[in-house]
């Protein structure tokens, strides 16, 4: 215990926004696990209040946060504290020091020892605003250790979207509760900007992850539940009256949190990919993931979707609801795209590849740009496919056009459609993108093994390493485990055409997939057709016995009758 974090939030009481944000400040570490000292909810009816602050700063609390303002450095406790926590630093120099500047700043008494630390960044956004704070501080993250890779992985080398973030905060300003939700198509960067908002926020959060497995109603509701528990200190046993309501359960769960809000707060819940969810385990009828048709006050689900919604995916709403298209902001994005460009254009590898194309920086930039069709995904395979040789016999005019037409072309030059058909290969492909899981390396081998016995492992590695970008790769239980990275892949390998051509139907491989796992649950055979041969057989051998018993019955008779004729 003498380790946690204990933090001195110093303010004037005097300033109603500086107050106020303190208390939200307090609030809001709290809920990230850290201790907080804060006048004056922080000394005990009756107590030498002065003593107390002393106390606080010069041995109890590790950290000082201090709220900068015209009015706070005008305020006569605030200045003492500041220089109460001059002589704790110089007594202790592990005693952290943060300033917030929260508006511009006069002369004062101890500007000098404050000015040698680093200034936390200002938000007007609290929840970027208390992000920033705790992760300074060092604060355990609020991301589930479950998406914490995912997240990362999604946020490199990110850039921009602040219309996207911009039209989110206006919709929490103007409402009171919503659902907002960011449209758009595969690759366009939907994931990476709901994982930078979580970043960025700290929200409770899910990600519907296909690659992992992850799309079943129930893991959202487990990891959201879970995260309201331990944010807003609910009971377990809250729901136990809606046991088996899973709509129930989560709703009751949203309620009793918005009760804890204060005036201005907001509970936001970030999902990502709806298109992902799988809609067969759950009930008919039911919001897809059993969301509320109507929120409580101050809830907010920020959401991500493909433009292209199948039909019956069930979304009906009473609240609030807007729809983010990012096709509705062509210009903006561009520049992002340019942006990316840019910064990746910096790399040593691919400044030799513009030069040796006696291209100016701009020219690449802009040439690529519509060669992207504002497409990030297409970004993130044709850069380090340019850097690695992949194009080195090409100009920049011949790279392929948008995200389905690089697809074609990496399909092309993996010899896909070569004559006669790389059956083993395409088979190995295809079992890949239809596993629901991600897969290790010797069960692609049992699957990829009911068309060639002969396949050996090496056989498999050497497709893995082919496709490697295209696949998602984990270690579990010391094993590395694939599947397909990205939903829009999945796509191109289900076109009629491609399908066709390669040779292979989707039906076929699931069944595959199903023959064999079947087999590995049940390798003597299905429990369910034994047990009805089994009764069959015995139904067959009652049938004979009792079938028998008439029959002497019947011969008894007969000779009984044939002795009434001739009496």
């Amino acid at each position: 215990m003498e380790n946690r974090i204990k933090i001195f939030i110093s303010h004037t009481t005097h300033d109603k926004r500086d107050h106020k944000l303190a208390l939200n400040l307090a609030k809001g570490l709290r809920t990230r696990g850290a201790e907080v000292w804060i006048a004056p909810k922080s000394i005990l009816a009756g107590s030498k209040w002065k003593e107390k602050i002393v106390s606080g700063i010069m041995k109890q609390c590790s950290h000082i946060v201090v709220i900068l303002s015209a009015s706070s450095i005008k305020a006569k406790w605030v200045l003492k504290e500041i220089e109460l926590a001059q002589k704790r630093f110089i007594r202790d120099m592990s005693f952290k020091v943060l300033p917030l500047v929260v508006s511009t700043l006069g002369r004062y008494h101890g500007k000098k020892f404050i000015e040698q630390f680093q200034m936390l960044p200002y938000h007007e956004d609290f929840a970027i605003q208390l992000n920033a704070i705790a992760t300074a501080l060092g604060l355990p993250p609020t991301i589930p250790d479950l998406f914490q890779s995912f997240v990362e992985s999604r946020t490199v080398d990110f850039v921009g979207r602040d219309y996207v973030f911009s039209a989110i905060g206006e919709f929490l300003r103007n409402e009171e509760k919503g659902y907002f939700i960011v449209e758009g198509d595969p690759g366009e960067g939907k994931s990476a900007i709901l994982a930078q908002y979580v970043k960025q926020t700290g929200c409770i959060t899910h990600f519907n992850i296909r690659a992992e497995g992850i799309t079943r109603p129930g893991h959202f509701l487990d990891s959201v539940c879970s995260q309201l528990i331990a944010r807003y200190s609910l009971s377990e046993a809250i729901a136990t009256d809606d046991r088996g309501d899973e709509g129930g359960r989560l709703r009751r769960f949203l309620e009793d949190a918005s009760t804890q809000l204060r005036k201005g707060d907001r509970l936001i819940i970030a999902v990502d990919a709806l298109d992902e969810v799988d809609q067969t385990v759950q009930t008919t009828g039911a919001n897809i993931l059993y969301l509320p048709s109507v929120l409580p006050k101050g809830v907010f689900f920020i959401m991500t979707r493909r433009r292209v919604m199948p039909a019956d995916m069930p979304f009906f709403v009473q609240s609030p609801l807007r729809i983010f298209d990012l096709q509705n902001y062509v210009d903006e994005c561009v520049e992002d795209v340019q942006t990316y460009i840019r910064r990746a254009s910096r790399r040593p590898k691919l400044r030799a590849w513009i030069s040796s194309r006696k291209l100016s920086k701009d020219e690449f930039i802009q040439t690529l740009s519509e060669k992207s069709e504002r497409n990030f995904m297409y970004l993130y395979y044709v850069l380090p496919e340019i850097e690695h040789g992949s194009y080195q016999d090409l100009s920049i005019e011949k790279l392929p056009v948008g995200l389905k037409g690089y697809y074609e072309d990496h399909w092309d030059r993996m010899g896909m459609r070569t004559k006669p058909l790389p059956r083993d290969k395409i088979n190995i492909v295809y079992v890949l993108c239809e596993a629901r899981q991600p897969v290790s390396r010797s069960l692609i081998l049992v699957f990829a093994r009911e068309r060639n016995a002969k396949l050996e492992e090496l056989d498999i590695q050497e497709v893995l390493d082919e496709w490697r970008q295209f696949l998602y790769i984990q270690l579990v239980d010391e094993e590395l485990r694939y599947n397909i990275y990205h939903t829009s892949f999945r796509d191109f390998l289900h076109r009629k055409d491609i399908v066709k051509a390669a040779g292979v139907t989707i039906k076929g491989i699931n069944k595959m997939i199903a023959d064999n796992l079947w087999r590995e649950l049940f390798p003597d055979g299905d429990p369910d057709k034994k047990k009805k041969r089994k009764k069959k057989k015995k139904c067959k051998r009652s049938t004979r016995k009792t079938s028998s018993r008439p029959q002497k019955s019947t011969k008894k008779f007969s000779k009984q009758s044939k002795k009434r004729k001739k009496s």
